[in-house]
């Protein structure tokens, strides 16, 4: 299952694509993917061209 995730860095907030998943050991883990941006002007999101 997979969500989208903001992370604010400094000035700008990323939007990753988190998805979880169990490790060997049983433990549960997250693979995060950059899918874009938050712009500070508008507070839309700009998505990267690759994620759509």
């Amino acid at each position: 299952m997979a969500c989208i995730v903001k992370q604010k860095v400094g000035n700008n907030t990323y939007l990753y694509e988190s998805t979880s998943y169990r490790n060997s050991e049983g433990k549960p883990r997250n693979k995060r993917c950059l899918i874009g941006k938050i712009n500070r002007e508008t507070g839309d999101p700009v998505y990267k061209p690759e994620y759509l």
